[in-house]
């Protein structure tokens, strides 16, 4: 028989994890989180099918260092099949068909593109210039992640 302690334990870390994700900005409200206190960005471009991102959102972006250490950037979630116009950095960026069932939106492009292909998942580090610092391409576990975010935090 199990004892209740086991449960409390259990409890308090099924807790933690749930509400360790990291807080998303949308991309609206960006401009006037920036004008009120500059912070770099993360930028997560995802797509709904895609295994890896699946895992990194709920893997990755739940694990409490990660939350920790996101409070210090304004992260920004990107499913690069969204048909919303976005707008950043001054300009609009609208989705683009490239076949009857397929496209892709423009910012993912824009943003995730390395040597003319854009891979899911991707995670975009822009220090608070909004300058690209890095491109992390494919799946990023927590310990990889917060060595990227440890380097652009201080």
């Amino acid at each position: 028989m199990m004892r209740p302690a086991f449960y409390i334990i259990l409890f308090i870390t099924l807790s933690c994890r749930l509400f360790s994700q990291v807080n998303w900005t949308a991309f609206e409200n960006l401009n006037d989180s920036m004008h009120k206190q500059k912070k770099p960005l993360l930028i997560f471009v995802h797509t709904d099918w895609c295994k890896f991102c699946y895992l990194q959102d709920n893997k990755t972006f739940t694990d409490s260092l990660v939350f920790t250490l996101s409070k210090n950037f304004y992260c920004l979630r990107l499913n690069a099949e969204t048909k919303t116009a976005i707008t950043f950095i001054n300009r609009t960026y609208t989705y683009k068909a490239t076949g009857v069932n397929t496209g892709q939106h423009q910012l993912a492009d824009y943003l995730a593109k390395e040597k003319g292909l854009v891979s899911y998942p991707t995670t975009i580090l822009l220090n608070t210039k909004l300058e690209l610092t890095k491109r992390l391409v494919g799946f990023y576990n927590a310990n990889d992640l917060i060595k990227h975010l440890i380097l652009m935090a201080h």
